[in-house]
């Protein structure tokens, strides 16, 4: 109940006035609505579905059957069905969409309840918001066991719709998406709007593997993190460190958030979004990313996005199959001591370079440098010179079998032509007095991890 505009005032009781059904009718929707208000304006999205199970058998030939569903509407209505319960089937038949459902990719199907300040209580009307049960309809006096007696019950009704049925005069709760595969209907992982996250669902899964993910980055990060301290590798040390207490701080709140038996699903967001905050706090070169938004009722996107932002900054920073090793720098020209058989790619035919592009200089001078600068190895650099040879060719990427490179890092795929030594030194160096002008910061030689 969001607001106490729906929300009866209290009835004066008076001696001797004539009660009806309208007098208890009123007084039971105040004193049922007035805590879930005080819960609305206390708690964020506080409805959704609770249990939603559904005969699978049937789903794919077309009919949505339910067994047993759960769940608090919008204005604090909660509902509750039992196949093995209740004296009637709750279903409804989804080949009347199969002609739109082959024009379109799927179908959101929504469960309804009439909303309270609609007049639709008329038993003539085809959508009441309550319908006549006779679930339990007998029952004993609790202190005596005795005198049994029929009380009347009403139930509330729910309907199902598609999204394009969808009115305002209905509070409407999304359970499935569906579409037609080979004739058979079938459904897309969908996380159903709900009020605490379960363990093994589709969002527990996705912040678990988030942890994992981090726990697995923590350990490649104390593995390698020795050869960085050196006075050649400070910054790249000190950088390391940074994200080393990012990513433990970020790991423990996380793991509890998840672990708990009963969590709202949007304090999960909060903490996945902090998580993913204190990590690419770390990128001093980007830009505070865009607000990924909370939808209570289509949560699995917003939940993968911010997934897809962590695992790209840390396959960035920590790519999962590649060593990175910094070239040293001897006045205007980088050295590499190449390995061939751990420093090599695609059957040691290939090496995988990183330049670092300053800030002051454009991507078209800096990709000028790249393309112009001599690469080949150290004893034939003055041959080169003479011949103005660039010596091995290369190209730039934007990727290599999913390492994708850090902002103002240029992948460059580099084919080591005759280079017959088991190790070597290679040499890139500007191959004029003008491209002096843009040399890269740094450059970076990407080698597979040795397993």
């Amino acid at each position: 109940m969001k607001n106490l505009k729906n929300i009866p005032e209290q009835i004066m009781w008076h001696d001797g006035m004539l009660l009806s059904p309208q007098h208890f009718q009123q007084a039971f929707k105040r004193s049922e609505n007035i805590p879930f208000y005080h819960v609305f304006q206390n708690c964020p999205y506080p409805y959704g579905i609770k249990t939603f199970k559904y005969d699978k058998n049937f789903f794919a030939n077309g009919i949505l059957k339910i067994e047993a569903l759960e769940c608090i509407f919008q204005d604090g209505l909660t509902y509750y069905y039992n196949c093995s319960i209740d004296n009637f089937s709750l279903e409804y038949n989804l080949t009347q969409y199969k002609e739109l459902l082959d024009s379109k990719k799927y179908l959101t199907i929504y469960l309804c309840n009439p909303k309270s300040d609609i007049k639709n209580f008329n038993a003539n009307k085809k959508y009441t918001k309550f319908n006549s049960t006779q679930l339990e309809s007998h029952c004993y006096d609790e202190n005596t066991g005795d005198d049994e007696i029929y009380i009347p019950r009403i139930k509330p009704q729910v309907f199902f719709f598609i999204e394009q049925e969808l009115t305002p005069q209905f509070n409407a709760l999304p359970i499935a998406k569906i579409y037609i595969e080979n004739s058979f209907y079938k459904s897309f992982p969908f996380a159903l709007p709900t009020t605490f996250i379960q363990k093994n669902s589709l969002v527990w899964e996705i912040c678990n593997t988030i942890c994992q993910i981090i726990r697995y980055k923590i350990q490649d990060i104390l593995e390698d993190i020795a050869k960085y301290n050196s006075e050649v590798y400070e910054n790249s040390y000190i950088k390391k460190l940074l994200l080393l207490k990012s990513l433990k701080s970020s790991i423990p709140l996380l793991e509890a958030t998840i672990n708990s038996k009963k969590v709202h699903p949007f304090f999960v967001y909060l903490q996945l979004y902090n998580t993913c905050g204190q990590i690419t706090s770390n990128d001093f070169d980007e830009k505070p990313q865009l607000l990924i938004e909370y939808d209570h009722f289509n949560m699995l996107i917003c939940f993968e996005k911010i997934k897809k932002n962590i695992i790209e900054f840390l396959e960035k920073e920590v790519p999962s199959g590649f060593s990175i090793s910094k070239l040293i720098k001897i006045d205007n020209k980088f050295k590499l001591t190449l390995n061939v058989q751990n420093d090599t790619l695609d059957n040691h035919t290939h090496i995988l370079l990183g330049f670092k592009k300053n800030y002051s200089t454009s991507s078209e001078q800096f990709e000028q440098w790249i393309k112009s600068a001599i690469i080949c190895e150290e004893e034939d650099l003055d041959l080169s010179l003479e011949r103005r040879s660039l010596g091995y060719s290369r190209s730039i990427i934007k990727n290599y079998e999913g390492l994708v490179s850090k902002r103002n890092i240029y992948l460059t795929y580099v084919k080591i032509e005759n280079f017959i030594k088991e190790k070597g030194s290679i040499i890139i160096s500007p191959s004029t007095h003008d491209s002096k002008a843009n040399p890269p910061d740094e450059i970076y030689l990407y080698s597979r991890k040795i397993k």
